[in-house]
């Protein structure tokens, strides 16, 4: 209704010629051909709104959002994204994680989606973080927040009629891990009661130096901690592998988080930084999780037998630099 009112007013707004008085009188009204745009408005400071386009002028948008109709000035618009743009598309299940094709959003709405799937890992020896990659209850974190651990504790933050519900689950065990790539994988056992969230995994070999990340983990114990920045190298060297080398602050206790693109996808995992230097942090590419994932029965842990277990490494030693674990 408030629509069709702020429509025809709009409407009146622009002059008409009137048609001759002799001329006939059409028995319907022709039909509105005009085609209603639905889009995303972002605007500043993380905000955004949804809706119809029903007017755009230099100066203004007019949007219909459904219960209300407003008027947007063209200079707060930060981005506009065509709604068919704004649902997840295709879901592609590569068996123990998932990928999908997903839009940009910005950090304020990424990180209220993805963030119940991001976990904080809690053991006799320290804290760090992990993520959930299934709803079969699969959590990637690094190999130095379990080492020396077979069972951990796994901390979940998640949403029930708009309140934060945390629960822990206990003895959660570790079934693969990789000393040398820094991973390991856990695996919760969810009570009925219980559904898990899940994130996507990315491509980090898309990853160019300037995009935009964001982690989420547990930095020295405040839970649920959001911090953004971008990629300050894609390929630096460093433990033996390449890295991402980030701009994102992050601490002791991000160890094992995830580090997301814009889309919410996965695109590496929160492993180190240099003390007293927070612009200079390393994360693990998707590109070695996935790979550790898809091969995880080459880095399962056997604690039935001896002679298969797996052998904790001890850690390696900080060198003179002062590079040091984000982990427990």
């Amino acid at each position: 209704m408030i629509a069709a009112i702020l429509t025809a007013a709009l409407a009146a707004q622009v002059p008409v010629q009137d048609a001759p008085s002799s001329a006939p009188k059409k028995s319907e009204a022709p039909a509105d051909t005009t085609k209603k745009s639905i889009e995303r408005i972002e605007l500043g400071g993380s905000k955004s709104m949804t809706g119809a386009i029903l007017k755009e002028t230099p100066d203004a948008l007019f949007v219909d959002l459904g219960f209300d109709v407003v008027r947007v000035p063209q200079s707060a618009i930060v981005r506009r994204v065509a709604k068919s743009d704004t649902s997840d598309k295709t879901v592609h299940d590569e068996g123990i994680f998932l990928r999908a094709e997903r839009p940009e959003k910005s950090i304020a709405e990424g990180s209220a989606e993805v963030g119940p799937a991001v976990v904080k890992i809690e053991s006799p020896g320290g804290q760090g973080s992990g993520f959930i990659v299934n709803s079969a209850g699969h959590v990637v974190t690094n190999f130095h927040v379990v080492d020396g651990e077979t069972e951990v504790d796994v901390k979940l933050f998640l949403r029930k009629d708009g309140a934060l519900e945390q629960r822990t689950l206990r003895k959660v065990k570790v079934v693969a891990a990789n000393p040398d790539a820094d991973l390991a994988l856990l695996k919760i056992d969810p009570p009925d009661d219980l559904e898990l969230p899940f994130v996507y995994m990315g491509d980090s070999e898309e990853v160019a130096v300037g995009t935009r990340v964001y982690a989420i983990g547990t930095p020295i114990g405040l839970e649920r901690t959001v911090s953004s920045g971008i990629v300050s190298v894609d390929n630096r060297a460093f433990a033996g592998r390449t890295n991402l080398q980030i701009t994102t602050p992050i601490n002791p206790g991000n160890s094992g988080g995830p580090l997301f693109n814009l889309r919410g996808e996965v695109i590496g995992v929160n492993s180190s930084g240099y003390t007293g230097l927070q612009g200079l942090n390393f994360a693990i590419p998707s590109k070695y999780v996935i790979d550790f994932l898809r091969n995880r029965d080459a880095f399962a842990v056997d604690t039935t037998r001896s002679e298969n277990g797996i052998h904790y490494l001890p850690a390696p030693r900080k060198p003179d630099s002062g590079t040091s674990r984000a982990g427990k």
